[in-house]
């Protein structure tokens, strides 16, 4: 198994270190565990970044998991998926704003964290290549009318 990096963002420490635990047995690293959201997005800013944030919904501070997950997937690209207790539509709606990778209940189970997080990376890792491959085909095509354009004009004069 590759290197996974995982963030861990809890208010609750012995969540916190239980979800540490469990990651740990599967085989991933732990970049850090944090309890509010700027905390979070900060971590994000630092090297190495974390792979996949697993970010609960509610947490100290001004910014909750929400709001952190919108600005670091906006600000670093990095997957998250939301582990909470709230499944109720006005917190599900909200959280589906943020485009998460997962959601996952309390009470969790080790081989959530597992499916979860393989699922968010490959699909992560497919969007980035569809990216990369869209932008190449666009520079191509942008290229190619250029040239158009100056063999065009070149032989129309």
């Amino acid at each position: 198994m590759e290197n996974i990096k995982v963030l861990i963002v809890e208010d609750e420490i012995i969540v916190a270190r239980h979800i540490e635990d469990m990651l740990l047995s599967l085989g991933y690293s732990v970049t850090g565990m944090v309890s509010s959201g700027e905390e979070a997005i900060k971590l994000c800013e630092e090297t190495p970044r974390p792979d996949v944030v697993l970010m609960d919904i509610m947490l100290e501070g001004n910014v909750d998991g929400i709001d952190a997950a919108q600005k670091i997937r906006k600000d670093y690209s990095i997957p998250i998926i939301f582990l909470t207790a709230f499944s109720n539509e006005k917190t599900l709606n909200r959280a589906k704003t943020a485009k998460p990778y997962g959601y996952i209940l309390k009470p969790f189970q080790e081989t959530d964290f597992y499916t979860s997080i393989e699922i968010a990376i490959h699909k992560h890792r497919i969007e980035r290549k569809l990216v990369e491959e869209t932008e190449n085909a666009l520079a191509a095509i942008i290229g190619s009318s250029e040239v158009f354009l100056e063999e065009g004009a070149a032989k129309h004069d």
